[in-house]
């Protein structure tokens, strides 16, 4: 269509994006069209543009129709951005050249791996439906409270056993644990039969996984992992006619990426190859952190091997090392951070180099340290920085004879990052996500505090209400709740709590609510009690996403059970209110499609990932104060933990290459924890602050014990017990 002269010059004068300046990224951008890539991109080196480009450059001149173009991503917020940008981009070059445009972007295939999938599938079967994660989890719940399952002593203990005998575990963790189990099986492509023939105090879990496939075939749906399954048959028994005229696959976060999802893509491949088209991942193994969730780290840093073994591909590898994010402090500190472990090293991609900052990045101010000597003092100064950082009223400070000028841009975005975003721990104890909320809305009720994962859904006020005005409606004296059988004890709590929360706003706001005792309309009826919650509802960001993620739910649940959404009492009881109850919801982070800047974020480094902030705060162990088992494994692990005793316990049976667990449980378990703090850290453009308690500064408990030290890999402990930033005077200490 244009000459590759044209589109260089274009995306220079238009986009203003000089190729010339960055050799890695124009040999990844103007490959040739049979060139298969494994792309090895660190933090802030423009992965993003270099897929656009990609996709753009493969239309522009390589003369590719949209529609033979498949881009598949982590997140379906990832994909809406990157879908989003390509239009952009699209429309400036084509009002720069004579040539008119026929092709029609919006075929673009852009999405998950699941929604390509669902697409696919759905249209060789159209008697099939999908199901969402809740709904899921709400099924798997009423099969393992049948019966009372769920207080089974052999099941317990054989999820003890998983967890390393530590903990007691709930309904809710035991129901999320089976569906790990039913997710791993299918991800790494386990002979379940043979699981099954093996299973001792674990016969249970596969009664329970039986029932509920038996549920899954008797309503025709499928769940995502089933649909992945599904999928990979679907590729390899038959040909896909909307497959045959790929010619370009693009993977982005390959480092997630699990077994089964692998042979998906190399099946996908073979049409590309076909085609004379290429492949090309994209990853980083440093910011792989979901390893919990099936990734598996080796199907990336492998990846070269593996491809040529199975599709004789020789895929170019190309390195993404200019970091454009963060200033040249920041990246030397990351840089230090990923090489203090020798064992780490050797976990990562074959000749990988260091991270360095672009020719325009600044020198930067240090990496900062506040550490206190208990959470009230950590709280109350942490939030006095903030609300100065936030507000402009603390523009610089100075330490030792030096002035640091801490001024980014008026209204910077912030990010507090923690292992958990919890408020509160299951003991009710208030964390420092809590402090930092009531602190900042105290100095200014205006500034909003971000943090939707900071509360368990169920207990949240706008879910009370919204649950507690159906229970009122279809159960108004409570008979049908009262009759319930085998409910956890957590969860008739959260019921009465609903239940006297709705009379509350009900009889105060004087709502007039018809007492329903047969079937209803479930969907009029939550149509109806979110148009008189309007007012709640839109008061903050976190309602919002909550009653979006509660309507959403209900309405798919509603519908994979019924046909006309017309419910009785016990169904909604039990396929609905109890499952969310009992804690089956998780929230979704597609939902959070807000302005970050507009906010103080307070979020999981797990949803940082992708992200970037001015300034980024890592909590590095607020309340940790001792050197229990029960912390270590967020700060210096003592064992392989659950994933790792997981995937043993499966490996047996799985297709998975047999290399996959060479390594020790330790050994990962260490790898995950490096990587996540390294994300962390590399998410700041130019304020990065580690806090914590003086325990870890200092590496030890208390004045009089000294001698019990608290190793925390985020503080620069290695594997070998060597602390490499010791009384961490690498930091500028506030």
């Amino acid at each position: 269509m244009i000459s590759e002269e044209l589109f260089i010059n274009l995306v220079s004068s238009q986009l203003n994006r000089d190729l010339t300046r960055n050799i890695n990224q124009k040999e990844a951008i103007l490959a040739p069209l049979d060139e298969d890539q494994f792309i090895v991109a660190g933090p802030g080196s423009g992965k993003t543009t270099v897929l656009v480009l990609k996709v753009l450059k493969y239309i522009f001149v390589d003369d590719i129709e949209p529609e033979n173009i498949i881009v598949t991503t982590f997140t379906k917020k990832a994909a809406k951005e990157l879908k989003e940008r390509i239009f952009v981009w699209a429309n400036k070059l084509s009002e720069n050249i004579d040539v008119e445009l026929t092709c029609d972007f919006n075929k673009l295939v852009i999405g998950t791996l699941d929604s390509i999938a669902e697409e696919i599938v759905l249209s060789n079967n159209t008697n099939v439906e999908i199901i969402d994660n809740f709904t899921s989890s709400a099924m798997m719940m009423q099969v393992l409270l049948t019966d009372e399952r769920n207080k089974d002593k052999k099941l317990k203990q054989f999820f003890k056993k998983l967890k390393n005998n530590q903990g007691s575990f709930t309904t809710s963790e035991l129901n999320n644990q089976i569906q790990s189990i039913k997710e791993r099986i299918c991800y790494d492509m386990v002979d379940k039969s043979k699981l099954e023939q093996r299973a001792d105090k674990d016969k249970l879990v596969y009664t329970i996984l039986n029932d509920y496939y038996k549920q899954l075939n008797e309503r025709s749906v499928l769940d995502y992992s089933s649909l992945e399954m599904n999928f990979y048959e679907l590729l390899s028994s038959s040909t896909v006619p909307k497959l045959n005229n790929i010619s370009v696959l693009l993977v982005d976060e390959y480092q997630d990426t699990n077994f089964l999802q692998e042979q998906i893509y190399f099946k996908l491949a073979e049409y590309v190859k076909n085609n004379h088209g290429n492949i090309t991942v994209v990853g980083d193994d440093d910011q792989s952190l979901y390893r919990f969730r099936g990734a598996t780290i080796s199907l990336f840093t492998n990846y070269v091997e593996r491809v040529n073994k199975q599709l004789s591909l020789n895929p170019k590898t190309i390195y993404l090392q200019i970091n454009y994010r963060s200033t040249r402090n920041i990246i030397n500190f990351t840089n230090n951070f990923l090489h203090l472990d020798e064992k780490y090293l050797s976990s990562r991609t074959t000749n990988k180099p260091l991270i360095l900052p672009s020719d325009d990045s600044r020198e930067g101010m240090p990496v900062f340290g506040m550490f206190r000597n208990n959470m009230a003092e950590l709280s109350t100064d942490l939030s006095n920085l903030i609300y100065g950082l936030k507000t402009s009223k603390i523009k610089s400070l100075t330490r030792n004879g030096a002035v640091y000028d801490l001024s980014t841009r008026t209204n910077p975005s912030i990010a507090i990052l923690t292992n958990s975003p919890k408020e509160e721990t299951a003991f009710n104890n208030k964390r420092l996500p809590y402090y930092i909320r009531e602190s900042l809305f105290y100095k200014d009720e205006n500034l909003r505090v971000f943090n939707p994962r900071g509360q368990n859904i169920e207990s949240t006020e706008i879910i009370s209400l919204i649950c507690g005005m159906i229970l009122i409606t279809i159960d108004s004296k409570g008979v049908t709740e009262s009759k319930l059988e085998n409910i956890p004890p957590h969860t008739k709590k959260i019921l009465k709590l609903w239940r006297k929360k709705a009379q509350q706003y009900v009889n105060t706001e004087e709502i007039e609510l018809t007492p329903i005792n047969n079937k209803l309309n479930l969907l009029d009826l939550v149509d109806s009690i979110t148009q008189q919650l309007d007012n709640l509802i839109h008061d903050s960001t976190e309602n919002e996403i909550y009653s979006e993620i509660i309507v959403e739910t209900i309405t798919q649940t509603s519908n994979a059970i019924t046909m006309d959404n017309i419910l009785s009492d016990k169904q909604i009881f039990w396929h609905i209110l109890v499952p969310i109850a009992t804690g089956a919801i998780d929230v979704d982070d597609d939902k959070f499609d807000v302005e970050l800047r507009d906010n103080v974020n307070i979020m999981s480094i797990h949803q940082s990932k992708g992200l970037e902030f001015d300034i980024v705060i890592v909590d590095v162990g607020s309340d940790i104060t001792n050197n229990l088992s029960s912390s270590s494994f967020r700060r210096f692990p003592k064992n392989g933990g659950l994933t790792y005793n997981m995937e043993k316990y499966l490996d047996e049976f799985s297709n998975m290459q047999k290399d996959y667990h060479e390594s020790k449980g330790i050994d990962e378990a260490f790898n995950d924890l490096i990587r996540r703090y390294f994300v962390a850290f590399s998410r700041a453009k130019t304020i990065l602050i580690l806090v914590g308690l003086n325990n870890l500064r200092y590496g030890f408990k208390g004045d009089f014990q000294n001698n019990i030290e608290i190793p925390n890999v985020a503080t620069g402990w290695a594997r070998d017990k060597k602390w490499h930033w010791k009384n961490l005077d690498n930091l500028i200490h506030l």
